[in-house]
């Protein structure tokens, strides 16, 4: 297998398999995090990570979908958006939403459906979310569109 070179196409994903969580709100969810990006040369010596695209879905125990977050580029929606179960709108509405990091997805499991932190960060989640986090809101290329979009 060829190696891989800078430019080319990489992937992020928590597992094969979903993460078997639990909610307070809801009970048992899955989480399933997929993130495509590419590695790109700035300069001499500067490099930045470009997303390419990035799948964030959380399911219940059965793999329906409740929630997923999305921006896939060239497949037919090129913006960023969410998908919500069917019970609420349709599954298959593309409800726009700006960038999603992956921090943001663990932010909401964490306070709004009320996914326990790990023993290690039970008081201290918040500040490693935010610290984690900064770095890429200070170094993101593009956020409520998408890259080379232009207009309002």
């Amino acid at each position: 297998m060829p190696s891989k070179k800078p430019g080319d196409v990489e992937a992020l994903a928590l597992s094969a398999d979903p993460l078997l969580l639990y909610s307070a709100r809801i009970g048992s969810i899955r989480l399933l995090l997929d993130h495509q990006f590419r590695v790109i040369k700035d300069g001499r010596s500067s490099w930045h990570v470009s997303s390419v695209a990035y799948r964030y879905h959380l399911s219940d125990v059965t793999g329906r979908e409740l929630m997923g977050w999305h921006w896939h580029p060239g497949t037919g929606t090129d913006r960023p958006h969410l998908h919500v179960s069917e019970v609420t709108i349709g599954r298959h509405a593309h409800v726009p939403t700006g960038r999603v990091s992956i921090e943001a997805v663990l932010w909401f499991l964490l306070t709004d459906l009320k996914v326990s932190p790990t023993h290690s960060h039970t008081t201290d989640y918040a500040d490693v979310l935010a610290a984690v986090e900064r770095p890429f809101i200070r170094h993101r290329r593009w956020h409520a569109r998408g890259p080379g979009d232009e207009g309002s």
